[in-house]
């Protein structure tokens, strides 16, 4: 066994040392490592609004990486890198996996600044919209029924596993990917450093959300605090909405709020959490920033295919411009406050992934004594 594992790292090694664009040194010592303060997670081409901004010029090419994106990107000092996963929780899972693992880098001390754009129910935001969260809830890992075939008084088809209809969780058959739950000291502190940003809106956005007769959906965008529920599905309409908002409180034990829908973030979690427990990166230092390019139901007067599909509700632009309007001062506060951060920031009272060192993929064993 022991010369398997050696055989293994050898490999390991000789794969590195042939992806390293720095030059042919041969595999690299850990004090070579790059160990960035900020490291930027984007899902998707359009969200990565920060290598030309920051001066990302130092690419490191990695195994696994998807083929689209298969480079960080670093500025000279290696203080600030970035990564593109693709799109989707499978694409996520193994690039955040391929980096974490990586040689190259030392993550144990990196901010994770995950930053896409997303869905918004628009009873909590409006489109270019800015949310920092404080649960990520995996709310499609359910049973579901197609709802024409379900029960006359069900609302919704969906329904958690190991439970026999909507609105409970008695029974629950969990995964341990359903929820995780963020720093929110940290979230309380980057927020100070975006709180007076201006947020970026265009014409075609105020003259979709002016459809909407009610607040916030109707107003400029906004930074505020909300939860995101991550599905791979693209969804459309009130009752599906409600359904998640549903399960992300029962998840959450009513704390947690569903205000936008991503594809994602669960599976990033996953990975880093896994990190955390054999210590190769601090969970705690995790941030989520989530953009609201769309709506996830229609404004009065639509049906939700219309509004999904076949009108554009101009807040794409807006969602992708706000990322960095947010994210860049939480980026810069961060490095301008290093001696602060360094050590990291303490966790709430009563976070859930304290108990036993795994969080949420023990989230089943006693999700009864967390749920109301």
């Amino acid at each position: 066994m022991r010369l398997l594992a050696l055989a293994s790292a050898a490999v390991t090694a000789a794969c590195v040392a042939a992806l390293d664009p720095r030059g042919a040194q041969g595999p690299l010592s850990p004090s070579a490592a790059i160990a960035p303060k900020v490291l930027i997670v984007s899902m998707f081409a359009p969200e990565d609004v920060w290598t030309e901004r920051l001066h990302l010029t130092h690419n490191y090419t990695l195994p696994l990486l998807h083929p689209h994106f298969p480079s960080v990107h670093c500025d000279a000092a290696g203080a600030v890198c970035q990564v593109t996963t693709a799109m989707g929780e499978i694409n996520a899972a193994v690039t955040v996996t391929a980096l974490l693992l990586s040689p190259l880098f030392d993550l144990s001390r990196s901010y994770f600044l995950f930053a896409g754009i997303a869905g918004v129910d628009p009873h909590f935001g409006t489109t270019g919209s800015a949310a920092l969260a404080h649960f990520a809830v995996q709310v499609a890992l359910a049973y579901e029924i197609d709802p024409r075939e379900a029960p006359e008084h069900w609302e919704t088809g969906y329904f958690l596993q190991g439970t026999s209809e909507p609105n409970t969780i008695d029974g629950v058959l969990a995964y341990g990917t359903e929820v995780y739950e963020l720093n929110t000291n940290l979230r309380d502190r980057v927020h100070a450093f975006a709180a007076n940003v201006s947020l970026v809106d265009s014409e075609a956005a105020a003259d979709y959300r002016a459809k909407f007769d009610y607040a916030p959906a109707n107003e400029p965008p906004a930074l505020f605090y909300g939860d995101v529920a991550t599905t791979d599905v693209f969804f459309s309409g009130h009752r599906l909405g409600a359904a998640f908002a549903n399960i992300t409180a029962l998840w959450t034990k009513g704390e947690g709020t569903y205000t936008m829908s991503a594809q994602e973030d669960n599976a990033s979690f996953e990975a880093l959490l896994r990190a955390h427990k054999i210590g190769l990166v601090d969970f705690t230092r995790a941030i989520l920033l989530r953009t609201a390019s769309n709506f996830d139901r229609p404004p009065p007067g639509l049906d939700a295919l219309t509004a999904m599909r076949l009108i554009d509700s101009g807040g794409f632009a807006p969602s992708v411009d706000n990322l960095w309007v947010v994210g860049a001062p939480i980026v810069q506060g961060i490095l301008d406050n290093w001696a602060e951060f360094e050590a990291g920031v303490p966790v709430q009272d009563g976070w859930l992934h304290a108990d036993d060192g795994v969080g949420a993929t023990s989230w089943g064993e006693y999700a009864d004594s967390h749920v109301a």
